[in-house]
């Protein structure tokens, strides 16, 4: 979700900056610390055309690691709680694996390092790996901790390493991230970051913290899976997206919102979505976490159709972006929500686009193309459901995660395929009711709150 930030930009933010946490760093800490079971890693794969020299990579990472704090910050807990400390360059181990006879060998390593904690006061929160699949091909494997990069990162984590891989001897200044974060302090108790807090209060007003899903009787394994769409499914939609005046995110959470209140039975639904607040200059190349989460409510009744929905939420979305200045934090923070464990308020269902090819790049000539296993974001599932929209060689695909003590296997696929039935129908039903009048299309409300 594209972030338009109301808050100009201050005429200097030092690059001396104290360092600081961010809100989102702090909910990443704290999350891990309520449950130490839970893993805020970020694997990434791509296979290379070609070859790599190991030497020149790890040179490459290593000189990364020096240019950019956050890849050698420390965060240490004491007795103020969790400060902030960098510590000296370090020179990153690249593991050399031979996968020329094993076709699951990235699968798992990536695994493996998925399921090893990271040390947050270590300052090394970055594992690398390359691997040799034969036949002139390589493939790049890295994982690090979500404290000290996002998916927006990504693509400017591989240009940067390209340009230390190829031009070493051309050092350029860059913007660091505890420019960031005093960007971000300095936006708190502004007369604009007071409204948006009060427009956050008033529009969640009345909403329930948690939407229901039907908990299985005994704790099954964490989920996840590739929903099946059609091809195609992005041109067919062009239509209303042109006519409506309504972005392709203000679909899919339309879709995803009428899922849920069928699902549900529930008139009144919330989930949330990732923004980035990254898009003022000089933050759009800053490597580390700059996101926010915004919460989107749907509301609608018997006489309400797919149409009104749609409209509903578009406006839902503009207006979230036009107050994100304010933290997700502190908005709960405001409405003291009643809590439940494993469970965030408001978004324990969360909607994350990323229509970016999955950051397709180069590296010294080569070609990089993503390889992940679907199955592998099981392992980390933080929400009891999240829908991921992502787009690969131009087609769209929707991949949903899900936390087995929260949602079954068997109603996470059910759930999955009402959600693209209504994205394949969506051009032809806008004039439907929300709500189908179809015997088994409405889910029984006691059965969704585990009842």
């Amino acid at each position: 979700m594209d972030s338009v930030s109301r808050m100009p930009l201050p005429d200097t933010v030092s690059p001396d900056a104290p360092l600081a946490l961010t809100a989102f760093q702090r909910r990443i800490w704290l999350a891990e610390l309520i449950d130490p079971d839970v893993r805020n890693h970020v694997p990434l794969a791509w296979e290379v055309a070609g070859r790599l020299d190991p030497g020149r990579l790890r040179a490459a990472l290593g000189r990364l690691v020096a240019g950019h704090e956050i890849l050698r910050t420390r965060f240490v807990e004491d007795d103020n709680g969790l400060s902030v400390q960098l510590r000296e360059p370090w020179l990153p181990q690249l593991e050399l694996l031979d996968l020329r006879e094993t076709s699951s060998g990235t699968m798992d390593w990536l695994d493996a390092s998925v399921r090893r904690p990271f040390d947050l006061e270590s300052g090394q929160l970055l594992r690398a790996a390359l691997g040799d699949l034969g036949d002139d091909r390589q493939v790049l494997l890295l994982c690090l901790h979500h404290m000290v990069i996002d998916g927006e990162s990504v693509p400017l984590l591989l240009a940067e390493l390209d340009r230390h891989y190829t031009t070493p001897d051309r050092p350029r200044p860059v913007v660091q991230y505890r420019q960031f974060a005093a960007y971000q302090q300095q936006q708190r108790d502004t007369d604009a970051w007071n409204t948006d807090l009060l427009y956050w209060e008033s529009a969640l007003r009345g909403a329930s913290p948690d939407t229901p899903l039907p908990e299985p009787e005994q704790p099954e394994p964490n989920g996840a899976f590739q929903i099946s769409l059609p091809a195609g499914l992005l041109d067919s939609l062009q239509k209303v997206q042109s006519e409506r005046r309504v972005s392709w995110f203000m679909v899919a959470a339309t879709a995803l919102a009428v899922t849920l209140h069928r699902w549900t039975g529930l008139d009144d639904v919330t989930f949330g979505s990732p923004t980035a607040n990254r898009d003022q200059p000089p933050f759009t190349e800053v490597l580390g976490p700059c996101l926010n989460t915004v919460v989107l409510r749907s509301r609608v009744d018997s006489e309400s159709t797919l149409l009104d929905a749609l409209m509903q939420m578009r406006d839902q979305a503009l207006d979230a972006l036009e107050h994100q200045s304010v933290e997700f934090d502190d908005v709960v923070t405001r409405l003291k929500p009643t809590r439940r464990f494993g469970r965030t308020p408001y978004t324990n269902v969360t909607l994350n686009m990323n229509l970016l090819d999955d950051h397709a790049a180069v590296l010294d000539g080569t070609r990089l193309t993503p390889v992940l296993d679907d199955s592998l974001r099981s392992n980390y599932a933080k929400f009891g459901l999240t829908m991921t929209m992502a787009q690969r060689d131009g087609r769209l695909i929707a991949l949903m995660a899900h936390r087995g003590d929260q949602l079954s296997a068997s109603h996470a696929r059910e759930l999955a395929d009402e959600f693209a039935d209504v994205l394949t129908r969506f051009p032809q039903d806008l004039n439907k009711p929300v709500v189908s009048p179809e015997p088994g299309r409405r889910h029984d409300r006691s059965a969704s709150e585990g009842v």
